[in-house]
């Protein structure tokens, strides 16, 4: 063990990517940092840099939008497929019962007012389970599609000269 502690302390064969104290340990040197590239400055001149920037800026917020549209689709049809059950015993209860509406559907002829009240109540009370059942859905398709991140923040473009400089240090949670 003595003869393990003295190699450490040993700088005769020490590395150039060390730096050695003056005690004697060896330390690692500091982390270089990489910051983004500058954005470009083109031949012209500052203001079609500034075109160039102001462009890039509003496809951005264009991408942005048009996802968000995306994913509100989406979150309506999961929630009109998973609702489609409920809503259908609601409507069935409400057109033939007598005081609400009665309809001269042939479905109407089967259902009296009893039934329908029935249909009308376990068409409430399936709601809410669904409901559950649509958001975690939803929620289970964006993980799997990975929608939230494709979301870029407008302050996160920016125009390195040979396209897109799109920031993946963003995190995105459901």
């Amino acid at each position: 063990m003595g003869g393990s502690a003295l190699s450490l302390l040993d700088d005769s064969g020490a590395d150039d990517d060390f730096d050695a104290d003056t005690d004697g340990i060896r330390m690692l040197p500091p982390v270089m940092h990489h910051s983004p590239p500058p954005l470009v400055v083109h031949e012209q001149g500052p203001r079609q840099a500034l075109c160039v920037c102001v462009s890039v800026t509003l496809l951005a917020l264009l991408w942005n939008l048009l996802l968000l549209l995306l994913c509100i689709g989406v979150c309506v049809v999961v929630f009109v497929v998973v609702l489609l059950p409920s809503g259908l015993l609601l409507y069935t209860g409400f057109l033939c019962h007598s005081r609400v509406g009665s309809s001269p559907s042939p479905l109407c002829h089967y259902l009296d007012d009893n039934s329908c009240s029935a249909l009308i109540i376990l068409g409430f009370v399936m709601m809410s389970p669904l409901v559950v059942v649509a958001a975690a859905t939803f929620c289970t398709l964006l993980r799997k599609l990975h929608l939230l991140l494709c979301f870029q923040p407008i302050k996160g473009v920016c125009y390195h000269g040979s396209g897109w400089g799109w920031r993946r240090d963003y995190q995105a949670w459901v």
